[in-house]
């Protein structure tokens, strides 16, 4: 489709999601405007797979004009278009266009179902004289159309509009009325919806939901990005969860997996709300499952839709997007966009929140793995383009898209965190939200407040890590110097290689002894800062960063970021393509306890227990001779070599691996706890309440 080129979509998942965020597009030569209200009776066909519709859009121009081209999904036909009301402004000059009175019957329109233009698909309405700049116009359209295909909506593969028998969605992004300005233009409105008795029209409104001479009625009123529905023979289920109500309307069968589900929503909501403040969609949030032919999740304000796939099991990635879902409530649709441009507030705002909500529940080792995996994720794409032109330099629903906007997208405001530290930046987040709610922002505004509310000029900042690519590679000089009380000092200089960088590093000194480690925070102003750090024994190393809190390059990482893209794809059950990557990453290091860990329990799921236990041998022999990072490798390999022994029926060497990681004594992840159970009962590969794998 010609309209795919210029339309942006999101992986927002959420309807920017907002953002799937299916673009935004550019509209910067047709005249300006600004949608107030819409009011939508829609008649739904489930057996024809049609929408036919009226919709009365009332909007004001924002300079004068004759002729306003609104959005409209190719499927359908405009069948006519006319002037019901105008309440006309004071002309803008002396030279300028009197005041309009009366009423306009001359109104004519041109449609581009195609979507020859860079906007896709579309609708020109001439006025019939030209509007002043402020005038209140309502039109109304009548249209119609077969809603069963991708066709005609701003994704050549997914549709966001379907009208079918069993069941049906329509979607904001989809473009199903006359449409403005995606995730920018926010408008009330009242959406009248007809379809037979034998299905439930689901949607967010402000009010209950009423029957109006047979339809039922959707009220927004307050401004958003509307017009979210579906309908199916639902299985309703209602829970509460830290003061929310979480209506959930699924398909039979999936009891289990909704109780799941609504738990992770609640607390991830819970949170945001202890942290943030209160989002604009209240307190009721309304789940609908819909089918595989349309984007895996979308959120609107107050409604989320999850494809029938998700159901399909839980996994930690589900879970993990679940969370980000909850969060788009509060960034990109309590706070919108100014345009697509700006999707950083919203994608990598909504990625932050949920790191941020999983950081809150982990300590140690945990903590450290869960930084390092957004860190190599953060990588992955970096080179490619800044959070600022990614929306414009690529495709949304490509990976390089989600990696930098999401991944590189959160880091960042963990950088921002650390450099304003962590009760600023809450504060900053907070006011964002009250200043911007139910308004729309951009990352000027952001970087503005960010500056007011610590105090300082970050333009350094926001040129380097918003505007910007390329990460910093940090090194060290130092001595080791003998001081007469028979302790250590070392003394020497962090480095790294760009102008203008300041945050602060933490360096790590190992020394001789038991759990000899001293922890130092510098700050680095330019391009190097000096340490001093004094011990008891020999040092015997020195790390940086050892915590994975700085957007970083070393060769390790260049290696495990090529990793993580394996491990995404292993996440995904995409096994060939993960295989790919680690054997890609192999070519680089032969000794990467990590990759050979992560093929062994590739192979462990795909069954092919011999190479599972041969990368887990190479993990472990790594591991004794102090050569895999992290750690807790040395154990896991021994508990997942074990697991691949019982899985061929070699309980003997099971039970030998089993009490090899009881040997090595590392408590990672309940490390100790999985060996005592599977020395009391071997591991099962075909029992569907086994462990799944235990770190990634």
């Amino acid at each position: 489709m010609i309209w795919q080129k210029v339309s942006k979509v999101v992986a927002l998942g959420f309807a920017l999601s907002v953002c799937a965020g299916i673009g935004i597009g550019q509209q910067g030569q047709y005249a300006p405007f600004d949608i107030e209200h819409y009011k939508i009776d829609a008649k739904l066909s489930p057996d024809e797979n049609r929408l036919d519709a009226v919709t009365a859009v009332k909007f004001a121009p924002l300079r004068d004009t004759r002729s306003i081209v609104f959005e409209l999904n190719g499927s359908l036909e405009v069948k006519e278009v006319k002037m019901t009301a105008i309440s006309t402004a004071v002309a803008t000059s002396v030279d300028g266009p009197p005041p309009l009175k009366g009423e306009i019957s001359n109104v004519t329109f041109v449609q581009d179902r195609v979507g020859v233009s860079e906007i896709g698909p579309n609708v020109r309405v001439d006025l019939g004289a030209t509007v002043p700049k402020g005038s209140k116009v309502t039109l109304e359209f009548k249209y119609g159309g077969v809603m069963s295909s991708a066709q005609g909506g701003p994704l050549i593969t997914k549709r966001l509009a379907y009208v079918g028998p069993d069941e049906g969605y329509l979607m904001y992004a989809a473009r199903w009325f006359p449409f403005h300005e995606y995730a920018a233009d926010r408008a009330t409105s009242e959406i009248l919806v007809s379809v037979p008795s034998t299905y439930q029209v689901v949607g967010a409104s402000d009010e209950p939901v009423t029957t109006v001479n047979g339809k039922q009625r959707f009220v927004m009123k307050n401004p958003g990005l509307v017009g979210n529905l579906s309908y199916g023979r639902y299985v309703v289920k209602t829970l509460q969860y830290g003061g929310y109500e979480l209506v959930f309307h699924t398909k039979a069968g999936v009891d289990d997996l909704v109780n799941e589900y609504a738990e992770t929503l609640g607390s991830a909501l819970e949170y945001y709300t202890t942290r943030f403040g209160t989002p604009a969609f209240g307190k009721k949030l309304v789940v609908a499952q819909i089918d595989d032919d349309s984007l895996e999740y979308y959120s609107q304000e107050g409604m989320l839709f999850l494809a029938n796939r998700i159901f399909n099991g839980s996994k930690p990635i589900i879970l993990e997007r679940l969370q980000r879902e909850a969060a788009m409530q509060w960034w990109g649709l309590t706070v919108g966009l100014k345009s697509f441009d700006d999707a950083w507030l919203s994608q990598g705002l909504a990625e932050y929140s949920a790191f941020s909500f999983r950081e809150s529940k982990l300590t140690g080792a945990k903590l450290d793995s869960l930084r390092r995996e957004l860190l190599e994720k953060s990588l992955t794409f970096e080179q490619t383009a800044s959070l600022v032109r990614t929306p414009a330099s690529l495709d949304d629903q490509s990976i390089a898209y989600r990696y930098i906007m999401y991944s590189k997208g959160a880091f960042v405001y963990k950088l921002l965190r650390d450099t304003m530290g962590e009760l600023q930046f809450d504060s900053l987040l907070r006011r964002f939200l009250n200043k911007y709610r139910e308004q729309n922002a951009s990352i000027v505004d952001f970087e503005n407040l960010a500056n007011e509310v610590s105090g300082k000029n970050l333009r350094y900042f926001f040129a380097r890590w918003v505007e910007g690519t390329g990460v910093p590679e940090f090194q060290a000089d130092y001595l080791i110097l003998r001081t007469r009380s028979g302790k250590f000092v070392t003394r020497g200089t962090v480095k790294q290689n760009y102008d203008n960088l300041r945050l602060p590093v933490e360096i790590q000194l190992r020394a001789e002894g038991q759990g000899r480690v001293a922890t130092e925070t510098i700050f680095i102003e330019d391009t190097s800062a000096d340490f001093n750090i004094e011990s008891d024994g020999k040092p015997i190393g020195l790390d940086i960063d050892p915590r994975f809190k700085i957007l970083r390059i070393s060769d390790d990482l260049r290696v495990s970021s090529i990793a993580r893209r394996g491990i995404e794809q292993y996440k995904e059950g995409n096994y060939v393509e993960a295989q790919q990557q680690f054997e890609a990453a192999l070519r680089l290091d032969r000794s990467n306890a990590w990759i050979y860990y992560h093929l062994g329990l590739l192979f462990l799921d795909q069954l092919n227990y011999d190479l599972a236990i041969d990368n887990f041998k190479s993990t472990r022999e790594l591991a004794r001779r102090g050569q895999a990072s992290p750690t807790w490798l040395y154990v896991w390999s021994e508990i997942k070599m074990g697991n691949a022994y019982d899985a061929k029926g070699d309980r003997d060497r099971a039970v030998a691996a089993y009490k090899r990681a009881q040997q090595v004594g590392d408590t990672y992840d309940n490390a100790q706890d999985a060996a005592k159970k599977y020395l009391a009962k071997p591991f099962d590969p075909r029992a569907t309440d086994e462990d799944a794998t235990a770190v990634r």
